[in-house]
Order: structure tokens, then C-alpha cells, then sequence
């Protein structure tokens, strides 16, 4: 129509890595498929895609995913860096799901990306249990929080539109800590991973969650 102009639309990038660990001789551990898909992934996935689709960052901004198991595919740094660069350098990188055992090469991996100037953070199971249960922040926490790496401890649901409006603004809180206010489920996206990233996995096999509970 005259006088109408093609709107342009910005990307921002949310890249959800769900990390591996080192075995007994500093090697990360991984296999051309692994055992399950992480349920982790799949409900980050279909929340952040369900945000994206109700435009949360704005009517201007196209948020898009990239899903990575570090059990099964290689972390390309450099690569995934220069892909926020190229498109205007907004994104965010979530290290998730994060055991005790996967917290070293999680903070490995989270030290490329802060050197790229890239915004991540690590959330997961060491991180809740580690807030919860302890009355002050462990050294291996703290050196994160010292590095610029921010931390989520807690449930998502109805929150994480939230930590995309503060990465999108690069302002980030040093840490997100939703542990005492756990969500309801009732109601909430159905978890969701893309087929490319399901098939490697082993045969058919998949987890959920069937309730929620304190760390």
C-alpha cells in the first residue's frame, strides 16, 4: 500500500546449553547420541518460544532460540558469538540445568562467552541447592558473581519474561533468586524440544516432570 513502510525487526538470541562435565582426565564427556533429550531444554524451549510468540521483548523483536546438549554436540564459541555480533548483539547465553559435577565446565564455558562480551548466566541444581540450603554464597558462586556471570536460582514459569526484558535492556541482575516462590504448573507450557535436537538421543525415550518440589 502507498505510504506504508516494511517494518524491520531486530533479533535477539537466547541460546539455552545444557553442559556436559569432564571426566577423571579433564576431557568433557560426550557421545554421538546420548541417553535422553533433557527435559531442562525442552521446557526452556517451549517457554521462551511461547514468549517470542507473544512478543514480550516488543512487536519489533524476533527472539530466537538455539538449543545445544553439550552431551551430544560440540559448543562452538566463536561461532555462536559472532552469530549475536552479526545480528546486532543482543542475546543471551543460559547455561541450564547444571548438576554439582557439570558446575566446572559450566563456568569453562561461561568464562568464552563473558570474553566475547556475550551476556550469560548458569542456573540448575547446584546453583538451587547451594542457595537453599547454605546461609552464604559458596567460592565457586562467588567467583562466578565476580566474573560478571549472573545467576538463576528457582523455577521459570512466569518469571523468565522478566530476565529477557532486563538482557535485552543489558541489565541484567547479578543474581535471580525465586527459590521461596515456587510457580504454579497448572497451566503451563507443554515442554517442547525441536525434532533435530530430540533425534540425538537414543530411540524414543523421553522424562517430564509429574510435580515440583523445594530443592
Amino acid at each position: 500500500m502507498y505510504g506504508t513502510r516494511e517494518r524491520i525487526m531486530s533479533i535477539f538470541h537466547l541460546i539455552l546449553i545444557k553442559p556436559s562435565h569432564y571426566d577423571d582426565d579433564g576431557y568433557v564427556i560426550q557421545w554421538w547420541r546420548s541417553g535422553i533429550p533433557s527435559n531442562t531444554l525442552a521446557i526452556l524451549y517451549a517457554m521462551v518460544r511461547e514468549a517470542g510468540e507473544r512478543k514480550v521483548l516488543g512487536e519489533d523483536v524476533e527472539i530466537r532460540i538455539t538449543t545445544i546438549d553439550e552431551t551430544n554436540s560440540h559448543i562452538g564459541v566463536d561461532r555462536l558469538a559472532d552469530m549475536i555480533e552479526h545480528d546486532g548483539g543482543q542475546g543471551l547465553v543460559a547455561l541450564v540445568g547444571v548438576q554439582t559435577n557439570q558446575f566446572p565446565r559450566s563456568v569453562d564455558i561461561a568464562r568464552q562467552f563473558h570474553q566475547r562480551d556475550i551476556q550469560v548466566c548458569i542456573g540448575g541444581f547446584h546453583v538451587n541447592g547451594i542457595l537453599s540450603m547454605l546461609p552464604t554464597i559458596t567460592p565457586e558462586i562467588q567467583e562466578v558473581l565476580d566474573l560478571g556471570i549472573w545467576i538463576y536460582a528457582g523455577e521459570s514459569e512466569g518469571r523468565f519474561d522478566e530476565v529477557l526484558e532486563d538482557a535485552s535492556r543489558r541489565s541484567l541482575k547479578p543474581i535471580y533468586n525465586d527459590l521461596s516462590d515456587l510457580p504454579s504448573v497448572e497451566g503451563a507450557v507443554p515442554p517442547y524440544m525441536p525434532r533435530t535436537l530430540a533425534e540425538r538421543s537414543v530411540g524414543t525415550l523421553s522424562s517430564f516432570d509429574a510435580g515440583r518440589h523445594p530443592p
